[in-house]
């Protein structure tokens, strides 16, 4: 009973976790991560997902709230990206600390570096490696002192770079605290064990069983009392953990498609109307498609001017935000509109205005500013803001009154949330519109979506059919 109850308190934090992940696709999105990285705006906590923190996680809901408080997130070891795809999500590139810190190292060279972890003597051999790689070590501290002391030390330091090597949760900790602490941009990077493999003291997998996905297991066969347990135990509880997660999110591997009985007799306390008038993809003739779009829900919402449109899907990858952003520039075109765009998923090299610095200092109106280099009658803004903890973007996506100001200077306002702070904001919405892509989504993880949509007394509009193949059945088709 207690596992259940455990478990039941678990998910909904890990989905949050993995929504928060930042996925890098290719080479190309990784060197750009490498420059935004070089040169931080503000200060920017980078930490890894791998199999160890998702475990803790699952039982340490204050580990899991440093991690999402981290400006990036990244998936780290074969063991998340088997997790990502048994919850048919795309895992990326492997971004691990171990590969990647070296890199960044090599782009901090000349300057200011704090670095924290491990013990004597690895801790003087770690930090004569960094100075032979041409940094300016400002502070190393070993990893057995307190709290307090270590980033007092740290931000009198005032580096441009601290590298943590002292192992989850301690690290994760340390990094939340000195992010509201040091006053300069400053990247702040959980690396785990890279001080001990800077100086030598653990050697690194061959190339080859990188390359396989079996450096895990070149440790635990140099390290197996140390490892034995995380490796091992940990293993197991992590495989069953996310098979537990991938049940929940639908015990089934059916399609949409496959589901249409199970869809058709849910009773759902809303009817999902289709907002396509046939079984063609959306953007098979865009223009055409979104012109009706903005048609339809101007018919539905009253002709509608003050008013909120938000786009929602159960699961990333989905197409929600390309729609979403395809919407508000048809909306703002063909009905003249002052649209303000809220999304997430906006170029990373700019500093975007964003909810929660709206709803800290209303009496600057910093969304509305943006207006001035927008594309069009389009604004864009972010939706949260990674300088900002979780609660604190929360709390401006919750609060009624940063909407309600935001509608007398907008027309219309798009929201493009992702599931971490969609079901805030659709609370918030006029009217909800569900993005389905039919080919991959599980018809559970939509009625769970739904339902959850009900419960916030969200105004569903109706649903959009993305990417969806001529093996649809007709009759779901109509359905939705």
């Amino acid at each position: 009973m207690t596992d259940k109850h455990d478990s039941a308190a678990a998910m909904p934090r890990i989905r949050a976790l993995l929504d928060r992940l930042d996925i890098v696709d290719d080479p190309r999105r990784q060197r750009r991560l490498l420059d935004e990285l070089r040169q931080p705006k503000r200060t920017t906590v980078l930490s890894f997902l791998n199999q160890h923190a998702f475990n803790l996680a699952w039982t340490d809901a204050a580990f899991c709230e440093d991690l999402l408080r981290s400006e990036l997130l990244l998936r780290d070891g074969v063991g998340m990206a088997a997790c990502l795809r048994l919850l048919v999500r795309a895992p990326g590139l492997n971004m691990n600390g171990t590969d990647l810190i070296p890199q960044l190292v090599a782009a901090y060279a000349g300057r200011r570096v704090a670095v924290a972890g491990t013990e004597q003597p690895y801790l003087e051999r770690a930090v004569r490696h960094l100075r032979e790689q041409g940094l300016d070590i400002v502070c190393s501290i070993d990893g057995f002192g307190g709290e307090d002391r270590c980033v007092a030390t740290i931000a009198a330091a005032r580096p441009e770079l601290v590298i943590l090597g002292m192992g989850m949760p301690r690290q994760e900790r340390i990094a939340a605290r000195l992010a509201g602490e040091l006053e300069q941009p400053t990247l702040i990077v959980n690396g785990g064990a890279i001080l001990d493999f800077m100086a030598g003291r653990f050697p690194r997998a061959p190339q080859w069983l990188r390359r396989i996905g079996l450096e895990w297991l070149y440790r635990l066969l140099k390290e197996p009392r140390r490892l034995w347990r995380r490796y091992v135990l940990g293993g197991g509880q992590f495989l069953w953990r996310a098979l537990c997660l991938a049940w929940d999110s639908g015990d089934e591997r059916e399609t949409l498609g496959a589901a249409a009985l199970s869809l058709d007799t849910h009773a759902s306390p809303r009817e999902c109307r289709s907002m396509s008038a046939d079984a063609e993809p959306l953007f098979a003739q865009p223009q055409q498609r979104l012109a009706g779009l903005v048609q339809r829900l101007d018919a539905q919402m009253a002709g509608g001017g003050r008013r909120i449109v938000q786009f929602i899907a159960a699961r990333p990858g989905e197409g929600a935000s390309s729609l979403a952003q395809a919407y508000a520039e048809a909306s703002a075109r063909l009905r003249k509109r002052k649209v303000l765009l809220l999304s997430d998923d906006l170029d990373r090299e700019r500093a975007w205005p964003s909810l929660v610095e709206e709803a800290l200092d209303r009496a600057s109106a910093s969304i509305a500013a943006a207006g001035d280099d927008a594309n069009g009658d389009v604004t864009r803004a972010r939706l949260s803001s990674a300088a900002r903890g979780y609660q604190d973007n929360y709390a401006a996506i919750e609060d009624a009154s940063v909407w309600g100001g935001l509608c007398e200077r907008f027309d219309e306002i798009v929201v493009d949330a992702k599931p971490a702070f969609g079901l805030v904001a659709a609370a918030r919405a006029s009217g909800v519109i569900v993005v389905v892509e039919a080919e991959v989504t599980r018809a559970s993880a939509i009625r769970k979506l739904l339902d959850d949509l009900a419960a916030v007394n969200a105004q569903v509009l109706g649903s959009i059919l993305n990417k969806h193949r001529s093996h649809l059945p007709r009759a779901l088709h109509d359905r939705l």
